[in-house]
């Protein structure tokens, strides 16, 4: 039922969000916001179910900008769009990457994600360093001859 709720909330938001600047910013009609809207389905399940359980924000975030950045681009290529396709891709994408950094916050705590799959195991591997004054000095006996 909680994916229901957040899958509904997601829905609604890119829509409105992607009507704002699509429909409204650059002409699109109705129809075709609803319609690049729609994949937002399979975004949440590969951004917000499988990257960020594994993940942290940030990546899961980056990964949800590149995929919706692919979809709205190959969508509006395909309706032929009158303006300018990448800036419009890009503003769409970059607004919903901006919201989806929010929203992860929301899924973590309503999916009760563990604290352990936001941190990134971070591996300090330490060495030594030394400087040999007279790397050959120790090494030989002055009494005896070679």
């Amino acid at each position: 039922m909680e994916h229901i709720k957040l899958l509904s909330i997601k829905f609604v938001t890119t829509f409105i969000l992607l009507y704002l600047i699509l429909g409204i910013g650059y002409g699109m009609s109705f129809g075709q916001t609803l319609a690049i809207s729609l994949p937002c389905f399979a975004t949440y399940y590969i951004g917000d179910i499988l990257i960020l359980e594994r993940t942290n924000n940030f990546i899961a975030t980056i990964t949800d900008f590149l995929i919706h950045f692919t979809v709205i681009y190959l969508l509006i290529n395909i309706m032929n769009f009158g303006g300018d396709v990448l800036m419009a891709t890009f503003l769409s994408s970059l607004v919903i990457a901006i919201y989806e950094a929010f929203f992860h916050l929301y899924v973590a705590e309503d999916l009760n994600y563990d604290d352990k799959h936001f941190q990134i195991n971070h591996y300090d591997y330490l060495t030594e360093l030394s400087q040999e004054i007279n790397p050959f000095a120790d090494d030989f006996d002055d009494d005896e001859d070679y």
